[in-house]
């Protein structure tokens, strides 16, 4: 291929009417009309423009300057090739990725110092020095792709270190090259005074290692799923290439070839998108999936001066109202697929912008609601630090006298393609019950084995539970993801046939997924069969997970199943967070560190009960959990050909 030649699109699916066809909205003519020159928009204002720079908060400000000035005089982190080494050795990524992010962030923290440090304090040159060593020792790293993406390490050659010669445009290269463009943005001016090198060769890198390659290659999978599902990564990176393109990017006609490639990526995305709106990643991946999008268009319309519509449609309206939708309350959240039951990555401000460009009062009340009395925009000390989602933050006015705001916390949420129904008892509150159930595949993106599981919290506490993911290793995307217990069905609260749970595979699914509502019930209803393999498939596996707003309130989980012959052994599972005591007569209860506890109950007389302990040594378990889960095995007496089942939850009342 020759230089700057793009690389071949392919044909875009026909039924756009669904979700909003961007290459419609904003095609070549209106991209090569109406893109801005280098230099004439910025999202941010530079440094030099002490005014802008001077509104900010006096405590934010003392902040971000005693946390640039903690890094002050010290070494830069190493990146030894050893340690890029360690992922095709023994499947270790953190050793690698650890110190790289804190390059990175110490760079953050330094281009908001040079900013917000007064003239007259006579730290400023030293953060600018320390801006123009950042951007030198990233322009040295070798690659920007984190290991475990690498080419070169996951291809043919397995390889162990990177090829510079031939990057790879992940998510690790796009963030670099996001963060330069923005010190670019910010700093640059300042810069050029001590040599104007270094914007120079920031602008090289950049265009090296991601705008050519993204431009020239099509062999990003991402882009157009033709080589992984699309997810999170497509309007991730494209929200940063966006970026990177318009504040660095010197050649009109490439702009102009860029903003258009990524447009048609991005309605790549959209025309993927289930159009319930819902994420099956699950609400930790949403704020780099429906919140990146979100930002994609932000850029897109600002940059170009016209939103043509696009927040008006209702994909782009029902993709906002997600992280509401799957809020449990006190930090936690419905958790299908890999993702922690409490999330650590949050961006309110995003989210608040959302609700506002989309007018849903109710995305923004929850965008306000999560940031509580933390500061609006910068991170929390163990909070990840995205410069430019902070920058936006900062100068979002209307985020920043945004006034408390309570959880909207809906009754119910049902996302019928996605197949995923949040039921609360009691709307606004947190108190009593939350049920959440899912029908779905067991190949979706970041897929566990769990067609048919179900989450039930009790005052906005998760009791039976899905464990969420651990630490990311080679394996957790590799052959030997379904060897890790907490991806299988056995370790989530679904049947086990046979001694068989469910496999991976698109064809192992749920049917008939539907949702029925009455004034006093919300009930999901799936036939499982199909999730299981053919030597233990019954012919129907019918399960309904009903919420019951009672004087009882109550969740009732009903299994009705039928095979042609008797299963070898039939096994019900579930996975609990807290004290979890058998009694007598097919009873148990699950008890929280403080509040009220669960009462499980099933047919004693069909099934006989049975605890596990499970024990959490993995870090990323622990800090949601703690050290242990356990597992209520109920294993029927005589398997059956033909059968039905009631497990109910409900509260404990107090002080018993």
């Amino acid at each position: 291929m020759t230089p700057h030649q793009p690389a071949p699109i392919p044909a875009l699916p026909t039924d756009s009417d669904s979700y909003p066809s961007l290459t419609r909205l904003f095609p070549p003519s209106t991209v090569l009309s109406r893109m801005p020159q280098l230099g004439h928009w910025s999202p941010v204002a530079a440094s030099t423009d002490r005014g802008a720079w001077e509104a900010i908060d006096t405590r934010t400000r003392a902040r971000v300057l005693e946390e640039a000035a903690a890094s002050l005089g010290r070494p830069w982190p190493g990146l030894p090739a050893s340690l890029y080494a360690r992922f095709a050795r023994d499947g270790d990524r953190w050793d690698y990725q650890n110190p790289a992010f804190a390059r990175r962030n110490r760079l953050s923290w330094a281009v908001l110092a040079v900013a917000l440090c007064p003239d007259t304090d006579s730290r400023r040159n030293a953060f600018l020095d320390e801006v123009m060593d950042g951007v030198w020792t990233l322009c040295e790293e070798t690659s920007w792709a984190w290991p475990a993406h690498d080419f070169r390490v996951l291809g043919a050659e397995r390889g162990r270190l990177p090829d510079p010669r031939r990057p790879t445009l992940d998510l690790g290269a796009s963030g670099t090259a996001v963060l330069l463009a923005l010190t670019d943005a910010i700093t640059g001016d300042e810069l050029d005074r001590l040599d104007p090198l270094v914007r120079r060769r920031l602008r090289r890198e950049v265009a090296a290692r991601v705008l050519r390659p993204y431009l020239e290659r099509a062999e990003w999978g991402w882009f157009d799923g033709s080589t992984a599902k699309l997810n999170n990564w497509n309007p991730w990176i494209h929200s940063e290439l966006l970026l990177a393109t318009a504040l660095t990017e010197e050649d009109t006609e490439r702009r102009v070839a860029l903003i258009c490639r990524i447009v048609r990526g991005l309605e790549n995305y959209l025309a993927a998108h289930p159009r319930d709106g819902g994420c099956d990643e699950g609400p930790h991946y949403w704020w780099r999936a429906g919140a990146s999008l979100f930002e994609c268009l932000e850029t897109l319309t600002s940059l170009l001066g016209t939103d043509a519509g696009v927040f008006g449609h209702p994909l782009i309206r029902a993709m906002a109202r997600y992280p509401v939708a799957t809020w449990i309350g006190d930090g936690w959240a419905v958790n299908f697929a890999d993702g922690p039951a409490r999330p650590r990555e949050h961006a309110p401000a995003v989210l608040h912008r959302y609700g506002v460009r989309t007018d849903q009062p109710e995305v923004s009340a929850h965008a306000r609601a999560l940031r509580a009395q933390a500061d609006p925009a910068l991170p929390t000390a163990d909070g990840i630090f995205d410069l430019r989602r902070t920058v936006d933050a900062l100068f979002d006015r209307r985020w920043n006298t945004a006034a408390p705001r309570a959880f909207p916390l809906p009754a119910h949420s049902w996302l019928p393609e996605t197949q995923v129904m949040v039921a609360r008892g009691t709307p606004g509150t947190t108190r009593g019950l939350l049920a959440a159930a899912k029908g779905g595949h067991n190949d979706e993106s970041h897929n566990h084995n769990d067609v048919g599981t179900f989450i039930v919290a009790l005052d906005g506490r998760p009791l039976i539970v899905d464990a969420g993911v651990g630490t990311y290793r080679k394996e957790t995307f590799g052959e030997n993801r379904y060897g890790i217990w907490s991806m299988t069905s056995e370790y989530h609260n679904v049947p086990v046939v046979g001694g068989h749970g469910q496999p991976p595979g698109s064809s192992f699914r749920a049917t008939g997924a539907t949702v029925s509502r009455t004034d006093d019930a919300d009930t999901f209803i799936c036939d499982l069969a199909a999730a299981y393999p053919p030597q233990v498939r019954p012919i129907t596996w019918r399960r309904s997970i009903r919420l019951r707003r009672t004087d009882d309130e109550r969740v009732e989980i009903d299994d009705v199943w039928g095979f042609a012959a008797a299963p070898r052994s039939l096994a019900l599972h579930l996975l609990v967070s807290g004290e979890l005591s058998l009694q007598p007569q097919g009873r148990a209860t699950i008890t929280p560190p403080d509040g009220r506890s669960l009462l499980i109950t099933w047919d004693s007389s069909a099934f006989t009960a049975g605890a596990e302990t499970v024990p959490l040594t993995d870090p990323a378990f622990a800090r949601v959990w703690g050290t242990t889960l356990h597992r209520l095995i109920l294993t029927a007496h005589q398997s059956a050909a033909r059968g039905r089942h009631r497990l109910t939850a409900r509260p404990m009342p107090t002080g018993t």
